[in-house]
């Protein structure tokens, strides 16, 4: 009985030491599943960065990620001070583009007193702009934001529900 205790208890410490030691969260998890070029790109970025990449677990129904760029400073040296990354997903045969912009350091919202304020799951307070794109700024400071960019306003499909539930998949 002692011994089945004892691997008992090896097991679960074991486990305990594997689940610290795993430095993946879920933003690594869904851009290890984006495509080569993307991933190739974002490989380009300093480790400590790429592991501080935030980007959205769950997407509207058929969206998927086309682009991803950066800003930085010296410009386009991925090793320099990185001010800004976008990472843009399309609509499967919608036109709709979900573009979600990531500002670093000192950065400020233009219109920041207008929109409607929510509070996210994680009970951060984000600004709804004109019902199609959302803003708040992270537990890092970073300035975070989410649009929908679609042909026709008077078509669209998306809605601010939608916004806040795409951001409050970021974690």
């Amino acid at each position: 009985m002692k011994k089945i205790l004892l691997s008992l208890l090896v097991i679960i410490i074991s486990g305990i030491l594997a689940a610290c030691s795993n430095d993946t969260n879920s933003s690594q998890e869904v851009i290890s599943n984006y495509p080569e070029t993307i991933k190739q790109e974002i490989e380009e970025l300093p480790e400590d960065f790429r592991k501080s990449l935030v980007v959205p677990s769950k997407l509207p129904e058929s969206y998927s990620v086309i682009n991803f760029s950066y800003t930085s400073e010296p410009m386009n040296d991925p090793t320099g001070n990185i001010i800004n990354t976008t990472f843009i997903y399309e609509g499967e045969n919608t036109g709709y583009h979900l573009v979600l912009n990531t500002m670093y350091g000192d950065a400020d919202f233009a219109n920041e007193k207008r929109g409607k304020t929510v509070t996210l799951d994680n009970g951060i307070k984000a600004k709804v702009i004109d019902e199609y794109a959302i803003r708040w700024v992270d537990e890092n400071e970073n300035h975070q934001e989410l649009s929908f960019i679609v042909p026709d306003l008077n078509e669209a499909k998306v809605t601010k529900d939608d916004l806040v539930e795409v951001a409050n998949s970021m974690k």
